[in-house]
């Protein structure tokens, strides 16, 4: 029998309770004797999108509901979200305006503890019969506690977890309380010991500007506005405002709701204003560092770094990012460790700037309690024992 698509494709779909077009291509192959493309697919479903949104619906409504015995095709990606619990939890969760890729982790995680499958971990509890596979709808706290428990026996960071399947308890209407408390992550404070002295950091910079310029610049940009690179390296000279020596750039944060990232209006130095012009030249249109690459970036970067900081060097797994990390620890140091001015400034969060550097050294909190307690002290006048006195004698006084 040929292949049709028109009559294959929803009988395969519903067949196999998938929308997988990697999937589907294997069950032409393999049912049709004809070899075609996932990609054919995909085009396919979306020159019929009313027929894909048909077989969504026949396949959500065949699938297993929590009182039934477990099948694997729930898990399937188009399938999971489609399932009441965490469709409901997905609305919560857009609701409280999360971005796309936050959801889209949150969800990721509780579809792992419900297959007990950490793949990064080389872990299957169901292969080793610890763990039973968990319908969404079906998830306890008690199930939930149990999972943590093992995963935190084997050594295993367990905050990522908990943050998600507690988030997904409370969606369902479960109290959870503190049965579950998040805490922090083992990598809570990971950056804080990543701190460079400025005159290292400006050898390393010299260095890169004699071996190139246009490099130096960007690096340079990056270490005094706190920019990322890919916002950096899509710098448009049309969003360099002249009169107020700014530049506006499109900086995607961790959880940033915009699509082509937030924009950011980014302040410039003199010394940094003039390099940017020489690197910009003549030039109306285009981006600033229209030459450089990432890749060819990095190895400079990673490069500088050994020469200068060779016992920091192999803690640092992106050389390019190392000039962000920069900002934010020297602005904190500026600022007397003012994590709402670092973040507002480097376009991160508190909680992000917390998570990363720690707390301020012991050091810097004695210091802000005698520069700040004293300012609590009332004059001497003002002294309870003063109050009291004058109380006292207005007391004793007769009346007229």
């Amino acid at each position: 029998m040929n292949y049709k698509p028109s009559l294959d494709l929803p009988q395969f779909a519903r067949d196999s309770k998938t929308l997988s077009p990697s999937k589907l291509a294997q069950m032409v192959l393999n049912r049709r004797n004809e070899k075609i493309t996932p990609e054919s697919i995909t085009m396919w479903f979306k020159r019929h999108g009313d027929i894909h949104e048909q077989l969504k619906k026949d396949i959500a409504e065949s699938l297993p509901t929590q009182r039934e015995e477990m099948d694997l095709s729930i898990f399937e990606r188009g399938n999971y979200c489609q399932l009441p619990s965490i469709k409901g939890w997905i609305s919560e969760m857009k609701a409280r305006e999360l971005s796309d890729r936050t959801i889209r982790e949150q969800v990721g995680i509780v579809r792992t503890v419900c297959m007990g499958r950490f793949r990064k971990h080389g872990i299957d509890l169901v292969l080793e019969q610890k763990w039973a596979f968990k319908h969404p709808d079906r998830l306890t706290l008690d199930d939930a506690t149990e999972l943590i428990l093992m995963l935190r026996e084997r050594g295993i960071d367990t905050c990522c977890y908990k943050r998600a399947i507690k988030d997904f308890l409370i969606s369902k209407g479960i109290i959870v309380g503190k049965k579950i408390t998040v805490g922090k992550s083992r990598s809570y404070g990971k950056l804080a010991r990543l701190y460079v002295e400025r005159p290292i950091l400006n050898q390393m910079l010299s260095w890169i500007a004699r071996n190139d310029f246009e490099a130096y610049v960007a690096d340079d940009f990056m270490f005094k506005t706190g920019t990322r690179l890919s916002a950096t390296l899509n710098a448009l000279i049309e969003d360099v405002s002249y009169e107020s020596r700014t530049i506006f750039v499109y900086d995607k944060g961790r959880r940033s709701l915009y699509q082509h990232g937030k924009e950011w209006q980014k302040q410039t130095s003199p010394e940094l204003w003039a390099d940017l012009q020489q690197i910009i030249g003549k030039r109306k249109s285009g981006g600033i560092f229209q030459r450089l690459k990432k890749p060819y970036l990095g190895k400079l970067n990673r490069q500088a770094l050994r020469m200068f900081v060779p016992h920091l060097e192999p803690k640092i797994s992106m050389p390019n990012h190392f000039w962000r990390h920069m900002f934010f620890q020297h602005l904190l140091r500026a600022t007397d460790w003012n994590y709402a001015v670092c973040a507002e400034l480097g376009g991160s969060t508190i909680a992000s700037l917390q998570e990363s550097y720690g707390k301020p050294p012991e050091a810097i909190v004695r210091e802000w309690g005698l520069k700040y307690m004293p300012t609590l002290e009332t004059s001497e006048e003002d002294t309870p024992i003063c109050l009291a006195e004058q109380l006292s004698r207005t007391s004793r006084k007769k009346p007229n």
